[in-house]
């Protein structure tokens, strides 16, 4: 298990060298167009090996969630960020379907964080 989690992160980092291999050819936002969907793959990745996840990982499977979880938190930013600079209405509207897509996993993580915190406050 550890030997394919060591060849996934390898394979994994594959598209985030290529940006900074390319980077003449690359701006920020086409990469980021282009890596966007990195975090929703990895959430579902992990949904459905849960099962060797846990067994492999115990209690510590909840770490690549989490890891996931606040990348996708701050492609949300960088994605709200470019969105900010860019008045270009033609790409605009890639790059929101980029920074939606990119936020899922990290919106799942606040949703849950606030569901959590108003469920002890009602139960007390």
């Amino acid at each position: 298990m550890l030997t394919l989690g060591l060849l996934a992160v390898s394979v994994g980092l594959v598209p985030l060298a290529i940006p900074f291999a390319l980077g003449r050819i690359w701006t920020l936002e086409i990469a980021f167009r282009r890596l966007a969907w990195v975090p929703v793959v990895a959430l579902a990745l992990q949904a459905v090996l849960w099962r060797q996840l846990t067994h492999a990982l115990s209690y510590g499977f909840i770490i690549p969630l989490l890891l996931t979880c606040i990348v996708s938190l701050f492609f949300g930013i960088v994605g709200a960020t470019l969105l900010a600079t860019r008045p270009s209405a033609d790409r605009r509207a890639q790059l929101l379907r980029s920074t939606m897509l990119a936020s899922v996993p990290g919106v799942l993580l606040v949703a849950y964080i606030v569901t959590s915190f108003v469920r002890f406050f009602v139960a007390n």
